[in-house]
């Protein structure tokens, strides 16, 4: 049964199927034939996603080819799968800039591309905008034939067209960043910078500084006179050749010669290096007060033999003069303070050696002698020559005396431990022509000293004198014998006294 058209269901291009058709007739033979709906509306395939790029496919949310149709028509705006629809008037081309032509190297012949061409030579720059485009990427500006005009210095140029010979350029101070060429034909030309902006100028020589100009150098020599600030090296050496280090300019003060060998002097000096510190005059240590402690001593031996410090006086060199006397003196005092002390001092030992001798020496016969030695037990040996006293006030002073008193008679023994000293006897009379006998214990005896006896007599009877001497000496002990030799008569009952030296012969 026939229906209206109005009637008829509405459908779009992408719900046909393969089974609805298009009915025709042939007028002439008045034959009906069909056509597909798929093959009367155009379609393109936008192609698979399996290569890895995207497609208009894949936008629209799948993965499987999608049809395009071509042109517009119901449904072309509705959303869903109805939006790939290509819609287009046609294709118009510009015949100077924009080429529509078949495409002649298709691999299939049947199947010739249409090709869009864009003829270069047809464009036109100037109404085209670089700023989104960006067409321009070099510029060849060694030919001449593509650049005119002068570029500005804001674009990066000099705004200039030329330039003087042996000039450079340098801004102007207008604020306008124009450059200017400044000549510098002139030897020792500099460009000198400052408040003012740079400037070609030379330099100005200074007082002890001479400036030579030459084509293309400049040489600076100085003659240093004064310093007005300290001098600082910075680790660098000082070479002052046959010159002095001195406080006033003159020929004095310090020298040093090639050999490193220093000289120190006053007034005008002659120089002499004998040995690495030479010194004319004298040589004073200590602070300008003096109130400081001063230490001359010889370095640390790390390495080989100690040697020794030697302080010697001048010897006589071709003069005929006697050597000089050297003096080690201790400082004076002054108001009511005393002198200081000399002292002579060892050196001290280390583990298992000895401490130090302090020995005086002299010459003896041509050579020289240790005639005094103090060593480290403090015994003092004389090791040459005689120990002679002249004018001595007090003579041989032995301080190290004892003194001790016999308790019951002349026979009871007593004990004194010193080298000297005085025996007070039992306070008892000695018969005539009777002899008694005690025992000293002293442990400063040796079996070969020298005992020295003498007798003070107190005994008040008279033609009675006591006598006394020494026998069996031995070590730590020795006697003592005394006697009364008169023919008649006692002694009296004063005790006496008997006063003894011991000299030993070895320590």
């Amino acid at each position: 049964m026939a229906q209206r058209a109005k009637d008829l269901s509405k459908k779009t291009k992408s719900s046909t199927t393969t089974d609805e058709v298009l009915i025709v007739q042939n007028t002439k033979t008045n034959k009906a034939s069909q056509f597909p709906l798929d093959d009367v509306f155009p379609m393109l395939q936008d192609g698979s996603t399996n290569n890895g790029s995207k497609s208009l496919g894949s936008a629209l949310g799948t993965t499987v080819p999608t049809s395009l149709f071509v042109g517009g028509g119901f449904g072309s705006s509705i959303t869903g799968s109805d939006k790939n629809t290509l819609i287009f008037k046609g294709i118009r081309s510009n015949d100077t800039v924009l080429e529509v032509k078949n495409e002649v190297l298709s691999a299939d012949a049947t199947k010739t591309n249409l090709v869009l061409d864009f003829n270069q030579a047809q464009l036109d720059l100037n109404t085209c905008n670089n700023t989104n485009s960006g067409f321009i990427s070099q510029a060849t500006l060694s030919n001449s034939s593509h650049v005119t005009g002068t570029l500005p210095v804001a674009n990066g140029g000099t705004n200039a067209t030329a330039f003087a010979d042996k000039s450079v350029i340098i801004t102007q101070d207008s604020g306008t960043d124009t450059l200017a060429a400044v000549a510098m034909s002139t030897n020792g030309q500099l460009l000198i910078g400052g408040t003012s902006g740079p400037a070609v100028a030379t330099l100005t020589a200074g007082t002890n500084v001479a400036i030579t100009n030459a084509d293309g150098a400049i040489t600076i020599a100085s003659s240093i006179g004064t310093i007005s600030s300290t001098l600082d090296t910075s680790n660098n050496n000082i070479d002052l050749g046959t010159g002095w280090l001195s406080g006033d300019g003159t020929a004095e003060a310090i020298n040093i010669d090639s050999a490193g060998q220093v000289f120190i002097g006053a007034g005008n000096p002659t120089a002499y290096f004998t040995t690495d510190l030479n010194v004319n005059g004298s040589v004073s240590l200590g602070t300008s007060t003096g109130n400081e402690s001063v230490t001359v001593i010889a370095k640390p031996c790390t390495s080989g033999l100690t040697q020794p410090l030697l302080i010697a006086g001048s010897s006589a060199s071709g003069t005929g003069n006697a050597g000089g006397a050297t003096i080690l003196q201790a400082g004076n005092g002054d108001g009511n303070g005393a002198g200081g002390s000399l002292t002579l001092q060892g050196g001290l030992k280390a583990g298992g050696g000895t401490d130090g001798d302090v020995l005086i020496r002299t010459g003896a016969s041509g050579s020289i002698t240790t005639a005094l030695t103090v060593d480290e037990n403090q015994d003092v040996t004389v090791n040459a020559g005689s120990l002679i006293v002249t004018a001595a006030t007090e003579g041989i002073v032995h301080t190290g005396s004892g003194t001790v008193t016999q308790a019951s008679n002349h026979t009871t023994a007593v004990t004194l431990n010193a080298t000297s000293g005085v025996i007070q006897l039992a306070a008892v009379a000695l018969n005539a022509a009777t002899n008694a006998e005690f025992t000293v214990t002293n442990s400063t005896v040796q079996a070969d000293s020298v005992i020295i006896l003498t007798v003070q007599d107190e005994n008040t009877t008279n033609n009675a004198q006591l006598t006394a001497c020494t026998h069996t000496i031995a070590g730590g002990s020795f006697k003592i014998s005394v006697f009364n030799p008169a023919a008649t008569g006692a002694t009296s009952a004063t005790a006496s006294k008997i006063h003894f030296l011991i000299i030993n012969n070895s320590v």
